[in-house]
């Protein structure tokens, strides 16, 4: 299992540092540095209202969607593109656990990596004198969410990596899927759109582990 696990950080490290540079590049430009004001689309300064105004969340959501997408294909396609499946499940561990592994490492990978500029960004804004406007936690709630539901486009993209169909057919459905669900839940309000989420993750992790189970991988 420790074995398995460090495999799946190697793999993911470049992915996970290229999206932490983007996130700290939005983090940075938001406390006044103006370090990456050549990135496009990036917000700058210190006048917009922490976690409130619409340059922090699209920038961040943004990041975030290509940063799901790309984790869960990396963890996915790219095994059955380069042929490890066979050599990664000859080990004396049942499938699901190993893909129960990497899915729970891919998730941890994106939480970690995600929650660096919000914490970074709101540590900076809850220190007086940093921030013309006032500033509490309760504020990044709808950034928090957002980090959470964006695990149904990584999972979604797990699924369509690991799926045996064409890619100019049915292969991405679970991606589109969830993806649409994410704009439906993040309309709801928190208690139900969680709850919802909730559902949707198990049902994608209990649809990932059945095609894992009974795929042909030779």
């Amino acid at each position: 299992m420790k074995a398995l696990l460090f495999k799946e950080l190697r793999e993911v490290y470049g992915i996970a540092l290229a999206a932490l540079a983007c996130y700290l590049a939005l983090a940075v430009n938001l406390m006044g540095a103006k370090v990456f004001d050549w990135v496009p689309g990036i917000p700058a300064g210190t006048q917009e209202v922490p976690f409130t105004g619409a340059g922090f969340l699209v920038f961040y959501v943004f990041v975030s969607v290509g940063f799901a997408v790309a984790l869960g294909f990396r963890q996915s396609a790219w095994e059955s593109a380069r042929g490890t499946y066979l050599f990664l499940l000859h080990r004396p561990i049942r499938r699901d656990v190993i893909f129960l592994t990497k899915l729970a490492t891919g998730a941890g990978v994106f939480l970690l990596c995600a929650s660096v500029p919000v914490l970074l960004y709101g540590a900076w804004a809850a220190v007086p004198g940093n921030h013309p406007s006032p500033f509490a936690w309760s504020m990044t709630e709808p950034v928090w969410r957002l980090a959470l539901l964006m695990l149904l486009l990584y999972l979604g993209a797990f699924h369509s990596g690991v799926r045996p169909a064409r890619w100019f057919g049915t292969r991405l459905l679970p991606l589109v899927g969830p993806a649409a669900l994410l704009l439906l839940v993040y309309a709801l309000p928190w208690y139900l759109g969680l709850a919802l989420a909730v559902a949707a993750c198990g049902l994608l992790v209990a649809s990932i582990c059945h095609v894992t189970r009974v795929r042909d991988y030779a």
